[in-house]
């Protein structure tokens, strides 16, 4: 049994249709010296451009370029107004840097269990809400949306603000219309494992114009960089203020804006070889997640096994046939995460001490996400296939 198994396809999406387009794209900008946004001896505005390109994508009407999803989160909830201390409900599976933005922001996390989604329980919200919360964060997992109707029912009902966590779903969509356009404001992810890539980067989408003023401020020191140079930013009569800086380079956008075009065929394929893979184990007994919306999900392959001991031995199968797989955040929800459970920000203790989700927990625990790769070929799709046959047959039916 080989400790590090060869696979038969690369799992990084973006990367595997990387191509001379990003290749030129980076040099052209390298050459024009031009890296900043806003200035240089030959600026080309990548960074206007992506924003546009990524604003039709997204079905909305504002795009701005960022430094990070993180920093997408926190701007987007800064646009929106949240209060100090405000409470925003968050699944309790999802990556720290969801909590980090509202940490960022100001606010206070209060967690939500989540269902066999692995997104969060519309169900159980309500419960959660006080007078002290002010809105709530669905996290579209791993290209596959929230159950975004009953969720957005809930928060209007209660007058709160739906900030869409789309890091992991660019090119997803819900109900026919793409994710980060169906609450008030949109947060993606760039990062390496992305379905497109610069190694970091992220976006926030609105629809709202004065939200979109008070995010493009917060992202450029308040606006007050830009006024600097002699430009304007924003409605002349918007008192300042202080902001951050988290804008996008022109290296950053230049890539994404040859990684853009890929996106939709990306998940199109990606979505075509998880259905595949589903109607050819249809006569197994597979529990796979449900799939709040399947026809806009952008490709998942996730199952749910009878034990932790199964999924582990499941991923350990996988792998030793050459395929990709893992238990998304190793089995643990976000609130294992000491300082998440310790409630330790920077500036101190901010909240008390999470319950346990055992919810979230259980399904998490017992969960087997296959890597899916977007240049996977017909003979990769059927290595999946009898490999997850073998394995499940080996490890299940033995039980």
């Amino acid at each position: 049994m080989s400790d590090e198994p060869k696979m038969r396809y690369e799992p990084w999406r973006a990367l595997a249709l990387w191509g001379e387009e990003e290749e030129a794209a980076a040099v052209e900008v390298i050459r024009s010296r031009s890296l900043f946004r806003y200035y240089g001896p030959d600026l080309l505005h990548r960074t206007d451009a992506f924003e546009t390109a990524f604003s039709e994508m997204a079905g909305v009407p504002h795009t701005v370029a960022v430094t990070s999803g993180t920093a997408a989160l926190t701007s987007a909830m800064v646009g929106l107004g949240i209060p100090a201390q405000a409470e925003v409900i968050v699944p309790a599976v999802t990556f720290v840097g969801s909590v980090s933005a509202v940490v960022g922001a100001r606010g206070v996390p209060v967690f939500a269990e989540v269902d066999d989604s692995l997104t969060l329980d519309p169900a159980r919200i309500e419960e959660l809400i006080t007078e002290r919360t002010w809105g709530v964060m669905p996290v579209h997992l791993n290209n596959v949306a929230a159950d975004m109707g009953p969720i957005t029912e809930v928060a209007r009902r209660h007058g709160l603000r739906v900030i869409e966590d789309a890091a992991q779903a660019a090119g997803v969509s819900y109900g026919g219309r793409p994710v980060g356009s169906l609450g008030d404001a949109g947060a993606f992810s760039f990062q390496l494992d992305k379905n497109i890539t610069a190694g970091e980067g992220g976006a926030v989408t609105v629809t709202d114009a004065d939200v979109y003023d008070r995010v493009a401020r917060y992202q450029d020191q308040g606006g007050q960089f830009t006024t600097s140079k002699g430009m304007t930013r924003g409605a002349g009569d918007t008192p300042p203020f202080i902001g951050a800086n988290q804008r996008m380079t022109e290296l950053t956008a230049a890539i994404l804006c040859a990684q853009l075009p890929r996106l939709v065929p990306m998940c199109r394929r990606l979505r075509d070889v998880a259905r595949h893979v589903r109607s050819e184990t249809a006569d197994l007994s597979v529990h796979w997640r449900r799939l709040p919306d399947e026809e806009g999900s952008g490709g998942d392959l996730t199952l749910f096994l009878d034990s932790r001991l199964q999924a582990r031995a499941f991923v350990t199968g996988l792998n030793d046939a050459g395929i990709p797989a893992h238990t998304m955040y190793q089995g643990q929800p976000v609130t294992a995460n000491r300082a998440v459970r310790e409630g330790r920000t920077p500036w101190g203790v901010e909240w008390d001490r999470p319950p346990r989700y055992r919810t979230s927990e259980g399904l998490l625990g017992r969960s087997v996400t296959i890597g899916l790769g977007a240049a996977m070929t017909e003979e990769d799709v059927d290595a999946v296939v009898t490999a997850f046959r073998k394995t499940y047959e080996g490890i299940v039916r033995a039980d």
